[in-house]
């Protein structure tokens, strides 16, 4: 074996050498130590290349321990990311996990869904080795159950109800074909995903959130805003609930940084007590357009106002539209077709019909087949609807009593202009009549106006040779008799009355009147007054025509009843309220998303189209809701513990006119691009239509009026290039076209951006304040009496995170 030579060893016979004596032979000292320093040298230096090299290779060891721990941690966050996004889009994660680390490594079990393995490649630091590939996979705890639960004191949200659910992430990195046990890092994070819904605060807002009232304000619900929030009163604004703030708090206006004095807002402690905000959030009285101070803050107020909260993921604007959650889990889709031309249906004729309906029966799991409905069922929709029975024993019409009276035996006669109507007309005559009229007035070319139902038939000319052709051939006398009665009349020998048609829209080619509504905010190019073309679609008689409407059959010359064709009613409940919907079986039966969808947009092809004028705001489309004072969906009974209720959505421009679910409470929400409140002012009682013209209100003062009903809309950032001044602030989330008297209100104002369709300056407004009695619906604590399809944030908490190395 060959002796080892190394530094020490040089050391040691650089020693023997000093150790010798020189004067014996100094030449040959002088060689030997030459000789022993260049060995020296020599080994100094392959000493250092060798310790180069080893930091070199551990260099290069740690830079790609480093990047394998970052590159686990990033796909972790991925993974976290995804899992927030799938709860946006309100469906919970689902799949199968890996069964082994290993598996995932080795791409031999993938799993599937939101929990399968999933790999990501990125460059070494080390241009020599391989990539470095990144494996991730989720496992869901308790079977990704979600738990309902509450918010612990002094957390984020407390006190609100949540569904939260807990799942383990875990990702490891590795050189690119790498054995499965030669991993550089490995991490795992659990995390609790809670979806809080937005309906339980009293205002959220993406966006900056102003209140600046007034008169006296009080909101008893939480305030939330991921931007700032500005407050102040021109009396006292009081705020009961937690408020999360994502950026500052101020005690001033936005727009002109107007300051208040001490004591014009106040917040409530955990204990209750109300607080000054000026000087709990500065330790002064002095007025000043400083954001408070956040040490002041938590001084003052703790866990109950917390200031720089994480900006949470919320819905956006978009998500209302047609390719939307929303319209994909709606039980009814309506369109709004401006630009359809006419159609042949049998027993009409060529008739423009510029609406389409998609109905979509679900059970409780969501599940359902969606079903247009057919020209003549459209057509059907249009016209007035005769109610009878439990109809009309839910208040949505009086049948007339004179000079018609039901017939009660041959002895008791009906009178009409004096004569016996037995006289006139043969039983099977009067018997048929109410059918008749039905069919004579469905098979007009365009809408009865709703007016012409308590005019005699002789100025109806359309409707009244129609009937007549009906009945056959009828004597002098009878056609006499007949054109003298009014349709309401005809209805009563069934003991029913007429009700306006369920959708009533802008003016089309041959349609004379038809919904109108000049809109002095929302400006036109060149700065005009807007004219909106609303569809106005009537609640109470979609309901009634769900239960009783008729419509022709394919060859016009029948009736065929429309028994449920929207939605399936629920059984009798005996429980409800004394002449409600849902007490005499009217109401729907859905109870998947907890109620019913109705889903409102306009078509792609409508001119302007209304995909494209986003970019200015300008869209003349809109949605009017009108007979919402009952709703069809189900409120709690003793026989019924968990209630439903309605959600109207629309991508559009929503106006809501006259009271809102007053009848038989039951959770509502209405959820739009942008939403304007009308009193029942501004519905012609002629013909039950939404008319207003240029300038304030809608000819007289607004009605009184109640709205139970949760909020989601877009409104405008003050300050910004779409609002260069004020937007109206908080109090003016309902856009307003009156002189007002009283607006009560109970409910949730949720903003989650700006609108998309109509952005109109609050300053163009024409409108006198209402008297603001409002309130935020405390039963929306009790997660039950949520609305259907509650918007949710996500709000992910991380709970636990471990990482280890190996190479």
């Amino acid at each position: 074996m060959k002796p080892k030579f190394n530094a020490v060893s040089n050391i040691r016979l650089t020693l023997f050498l000093f150790s010798r004596n020189p004067k014996g032979n100094p030449r040959g000292y002088m060689l030997f130590l030459v000789v022993s320093l260049l060995i020296t040298l020599s080994g100094l230096l392959v000493a250092y290349a060798i310790l180069a090299k080893v930091h070199s290779l551990s260099a290069k060891g740690t830079a790609t321990g480093s990047s394998g721990f970052y590159g686990a941690e990033g796909a972790l966050n991925m993974r976290v990311e995804e899992l927030r996004d799938v709860f946006l889009s309100d469906r919970n994660p689902s799949g199968t996990s890996p069964s082994s680390l290993n598996q995932c490594l080795q791409q031999t079990s993938m799993g599937s869904g939101d929990f399968r393995c999933k790999v990501a490649s990125f460059a070494s630091p080390d241009k020599n080795m391989a990539n470095i590939m990144a494996y991730s996979y989720v496992v869901p705890k308790n079977g990704g159950v979600a738990i309902q639960g509450t918010v612990p004191p002094g957390e984020t949200f407390q006190g609100l109800n949540m569904l939260e659910t807990r799942y383990d992430i875990s990702s490891v990195t590795a050189k690119e074909n790498a054995n499965p046990d030669e991993v550089i890092a490995m991490t795992e994070m659990t995390v609790k995903s809670r979806q809080i819904p937005m309906f339980q605060f009293a205002a959220f807002y993406l966006n900056d959130l102003e209140i600046l009232p007034g008169p006296n304000m009080t909101l008893n619900g939480p305030v939330h805003t991921n931007g700032s929030l500005f407050l102040g009163a021109n009396n006292v604004l009081a705020i009961t609930g937690q408020v999360t703030v994502g950026r500052d708090l101020f005690n001033r206006r936005k727009n002109d940084n107007s300051t208040y004095p001490d004591g014009r807002v106040r917040i409530a402690n955990s204990a209750g007590t109300l607080r000054n905000l000026l000087q709990g959030g500065t330790g002064s009285t002095t007025q000043t357009t400083a954001a408070m101070i956040p040490a002041n803050v938590n001084a003052t107020w703790g866990s109950q106002v917390q200031l720089a909260v994480e900006a949470l993921s919320i819905p956006t604007i978009s998500s209302l539209g047609a390719g939307g959650n929303y319209a994909q889990q709606a039980d009814i889709n309506f369109v709004y077709a401006p630009e359809k031309t006419g159609v042949n249906v049998p027993g009409i004729g060529t008739t423009i019909i510029p609406f389409n309906v998609t109905a979509t029966k679900r059970d409780a799991l969501g599940v359902g087949t969606a079903t247009s409905l057919t020209n003549a069922q459209l057509a059907s929709l249009r016209q007035p609807i005769l109610a009878t029975g439990a109809a009309v024993t839910a208040g949505v019409c009086t049948p007339v009593s004179y000079p018609v009276i039901p017939l009660i035996s041959p002895s008791i006669p009906l009178l009409v202009a004096g004569q016996p109507i037995t006289t006139v007309l043969t039983t099977t005559q009067i018997n048929d009549l109410p059918d008749a009229l039905r069919r004579a007035i469905l098979s007009q070319t365009t809408p009865v106006p709703f007016s012409a139902m308590g005019a005699a038939l002789n100025s109806t000319v359309g409707v009244r040779n129609a009937l007549e052709t009906n009945l056959g051939v009828l004597s002098t006398a009878q056609r006499t008799l007949i054109r003298a009665l009014t349709p309401n009349q005809i209805a009563a020998l069934a003991g029913g009355c007429f009700i306006s048609a369920p959708i009533q829209h802008f003016n089309t080619t041959g349609y004379t009147n038809g919904v109108s509504f000049i809109n002095n905010r929302e400006r036109s190019p060149g700065n005009n007054f807007r004219e909106m073309r609303l569809m106005q679609i009537n609640i109470e008689s979609l309901t009634v025509w769900n239960s009783q409407g008729v419509y022709l059959n394919d060859t016009g010359t029948g009736l065929v009843s429309a028994n449920q064709l929207l939605f399936t009613t629920a059984t009798a409940d005996a429980a409800a309220p004394a002449n409600s919907f849902q007490r005499l079986g009217l109401a729907g039966s859905d109870t998947s998303s907890n109620g019913l969808v109705f889903h409102a947009t306009v078509s792609s092809a409508a001119n302007p189209n209304p995909t494209l004028v986003t970019s200015t705001n300008a869209s003349p489309y809109g949605f009017a809701l009108v007979g919402g004072g009952q709703l069809p969906g189900l409120a709690e009974t003793t026989n019924n513990f968990d209630p439903t209720g309605l959600t109207f959505v629309s991508d559009q421009a929503v106006y809501m006119v006259g009271d809102y679910n007053i009848t038989n409470w039951q959770p509502a929400s209405v959820l739009a691009d942008s939403l304007n409140v009308l009193s029942r002012r501004c519905i012609d009682n002629t013909d039950q239509q939404l008319r207003k013209a240029s300038g304030t209100g809608c000819g007289g003062g607004a009605f009184d009026t109640t709205i139970n009903s949760a909020f989601l809309s877009g409104t405008d950032i003050t300050n910004s290039t779409e609002t260069p001044g004020y937007n109206g602030g908080l109090e003016n989330y309902p856009r307003f076209h009156e002189n007002w008297g009283t607006l009560n209100y109970t409910g949730s104002f949720v903003s989650t951006g700006t609108p998309e369709r109509v952005t109109g300056r609050w300053s163009n407004q024409l409108y006198g304040a209402p008297t603001r009695n409002w309130s935020y619906e405390t039963r929306f604590n009790n997660a039950k009496n949520l609305p259907p399809l509650s918007p949710r944030f996500v709000f992910l908490k991380q709970e636990g995170f471990s990482r280890k190395f190996d190479q």
